[in-house]
């Protein structure tokens, strides 16, 4: 499952009540929460299009996704965690503290086991937990709306283990590795590289391809 826009659904305010949380002065939190966080100008948001340019040809998508952006626009015109600023994990992390408790809690109820990596949340047990997982599926939506994250259920997925089991881009149905494809484009690239020498497997001229 995934959470939307998670890092522009922690805003300042939840920002500044963790630094008070751990025993900031109010003056010191304001400020560190204040170079935490940044807001995203209306010029700016203004270039930002309704749609990209895939979705603009899915007829499928285009109400729910134009709905999902004017919420993501909503977001970035207030303070947020800026994603990508080395200390968004970590205060994120703390932020989603109360979620992963009660989605562990959830989870190990039908007999799962709950993992999260930033805002890609994993649930994963055996045939008994399979039959449990349209439950949990509802059960988890209703747990991130009270935490203060909505989960985007067009990202939703049930993989079983006649399928291919795919995460965070490896495969993972015995152990995680990486995709069959992305193997086999290794293996060939490193059979020509030592049959006719690195450089005529480095087209694009990439200085750090060894």
């Amino acid at each position: 499952m995934d959470l939307e826009d998670y890092f522009p659904s922690i805003g300042a305010a939840r920002v500044y009540r963790l630094f008070r949380s751990v025993g900031y002065p109010e003056a010191v939190a304001q400020v560190l929460s204040g170079l935490c966080t940044l807001k995203i100008s209306a010029r700016v948001l203004g270039t930002m299009p309704c749609l990209s340019f895939v979705e603009q040809y899915d007829p499928h998508a285009l109400a729910t996704r134009a709905r999902i952006r004017q919420r993501l626009r909503q977001r970035l015109r207030q303070r947020h965690l800026a994603q990508g600023a080395p200390t968004s994990p970590a205060l994120a992390n703390l932020a989603s503290y109360r979620l992963d408790a009660r989605l562990a809690g959830a989870a190990k109820s039908v007999g799962a086991t709950y993992t999260r990596y930033a805002d890609d949340l994993a649930f994963s047990g055996d045939a008994d937990f399979g039959r449990e997982a349209q439950r949990l599926i509802v059960l988890v939506a209703a747990i991130g709306l009270e935490e203060g994250f909505l989960v985007n259920h067009h990202k939703t997925r049930v993989m079983h283990q006649s399928q291919r089991q795919h995460l965070l881009g490896l495969v993972t149905n015995q152990q995680p590795n990486v995709p069959r494809r992305t193997r086999e484009l290794l293996e060939a690239i490193l059979t020509n590289a030592a049959r006719h020498g690195l450089a005529s497997q480095n087209r694009g001229a990439n200085p750090h391809f060894l």
